[in-house]
């Protein structure tokens, strides 16, 4: 008679081993009683639990790593356009000395002529609204630019300098 509680016990583990869920075995979820344990053991399941989380960290930080390298090469572009628009501040600082120099230096020669005091004051007022006005694309910063050009060979061969 004591063999049959004792086989029933024996046959009610056994069976409990097949019956484990995998979700039974996620030792997060608090405390699980010592026959799931050993049942999650014995059918592997902690096993796969723990090839599933490394194959979701190493997933995981193959994308950090893919995030670290579009995060240096946008950082290297930022660089790169500081770099690039401190460089064109700079030329358009030295572009509009240079300009004011000339203008200066025509406006000194040409004090009785006033058409030729027009033709500067038309281009002083066109450098003063290109500096005025930073947003304009690069299209448009190139025709002002030609613009200006031809204005100033305008006034070079005015003055007879061509």
């Amino acid at each position: 008679m004591k063999l049959l509680p004792l086989s029933l016990v024996g046959i009610s583990l056994l069976l409990s081993g097949c019956v484990t869920n995998p979700a039974d075995c996620d030792p997060t979820t608090g405390d699980v009683s010592i026959i799931t344990k050993f049942n999650c053991n014995y059918s592997g399941t902690y096993d796969n639990r723990i090839e599933q989380k490394q194959a979701i960290l190493a997933n995981e930080k193959a994308l950090n790593t893919e995030f670290k390298a579009v995060f240096a090469a946008i950082e290297k572009e930022k660089q790169q356009t500081n770099a690039s628009l401190k460089s064109k501040q700079a030329s358009q600082q030295a572009l509009n000395q240079s300009m004011n120099n000339l203008l200066n230096q025509i406006r000194q020669k040409t004090k009785g002529q006033i058409d030729i005091q027009k033709q500067i004051n038309e281009i002083d007022k066109q450098m003063k609204a290109a500096q005025n006005n930073p947003s304009k694309s690069v299209m448009e910063k190139q025709l002002e630019l030609e613009n200006l050009q031809n204005q100033v060979i305008n006034l070079q061969s005015d003055l007879g300098l061509k």
